[in-house]
């Protein structure tokens, strides 16, 4: 784990889609608050229960949100990609994080500083509006993962799960799996051997065609009314 401020910080900001409004001194407020923090795969960001040090902004790799466990088993409950920040509900009011945070693979961040954010969105309103935006986009995927995870079956998860990742007019589509099933399986609050069955399943029923993670949704209107 390496954490070090670095002169090009403003640059990275500027070619993520939130902070492209910013002029070039509020890019600079920002970055003499922020830190670039480099993870590897696995490595531990926070947990459960730490304020994290700022809102953290992902320029490359993967984070996953996730909740533990009484006997060990971690539940995913959203997986961050390049450009999108997080701990922002946690960060900014100074309150423990609900989720803890791990690499999923070898990831750069910047960690903004509040009291620099807090500035920022108190004089440019547009950026405040895009942050919260995201916030409030973030929190429709987790209500839409709680809501998949609660009301359907496990076999139904899957089916949603696989039919997202296509275009909605497609009448079938070929796919590759960018985390390994475990981490779908978490995801979507399976065992890893329940997925591989519904898998399975669905090979057999003719939906799909699975070749290690490339994966053909063969009829992607009865695998959405499948899911329901």
């Amino acid at each position: 784990m390496i954490m070090e401020r670095r002169h090009f910080i403003p640059e990275m900001l500027a070619h993520q889609p939130m902070f492209r409004g910013l002029d070039g001194d509020e890019l600079g407020k920002l970055a003499r608050g922020a830190y670039e923090h480099r993870i590897g795969k696995q490595e531990i960001l926070f947990h459960k229960g730490e304020i994290p040090h700022g809102v953290h902004l992902l320029v490359t790799g993967q984070i996953k949100l996730t909740l533990p466990s009484a006997v060990g088993v971690e539940k995913i409950v959203l997986m961050v990609e390049p450009g999108e920040t997080f701990g922002e509900e946690s960060a900014l009011p100074r309150r423990p994080s609900p989720v803890g945070a791990q690499a999923n693979k070898d990831s750069i961040l910047v960690v903004l500083d509040r009291h620099s954010l807090q500035e920022t969105m108190q004089h440019n309103c547009g950026f405040a509006g895009a942050l919260f935006a995201h916030m409030g986009e973030r929190m429709c995927r987790l209500i839409e993962n709680l809501e998949n995870c609660v009301q359907r079956s496990s076999a139904q998860r899957v089916a949603h799960f696989l039919s997202q990742r296509a275009p909605e007019q497609a009448g079938s589509y070929d796919l590759e799996l960018d985390v390994n099933k475990q981490t779908i399986a978490s995801q979507l609050n399976l065992a890893p051997e329940t997925f591989s069955r519904v898998l399975q399943r669905l090979i057999k029923d003719g939906l799909i065609d699975m070749k290690g993670r490339n994966i053909t949704l063969r009829d992607l209107h009865s695998l959405r009314s499948f899911a329901g």
